[in-house]
């Protein structure tokens, strides 16, 4: 019976959307603290919720790309194991 070799995936995106995110973290959170204003309301106020929001969503996206490069890299062994069998 000639079966096909399973397709490995590659590692390459979850590795691009860690980078990515930190990267973004670190930018919304330098303009976050460059553009916050201590006394009193600023005109920036909705400026700031947006970037705390691009903050707090890069925060869970940098874990998040954690865990689907280690399930990719198990998904992966498996298959490896799979085909020399």
């Amino acid at each position: 019976m000639d079966q096909q070799p399973s397709k490995r995936r590659s590692l390459a995106a979850p590795l691009v959307t860690l980078l990515c995110s930190v990267v973004l973290a670190g930018g919304s959170c330098y303009a976050l603290v460059s553009s916050f204003t201590i006394n009193g309301r600023g005109k920036d106020d909705a400026l700031n919720v947006f970037f705390l929001i691009v903050f707090f969503s890069n925060v869970v996206a940098a874990p998040a790309s954690i865990v689907w490069m280690i399930a990719r890299a198990i998904r992966n062994r498996r298959t490896e194991n799979k085909d020399r069998q």
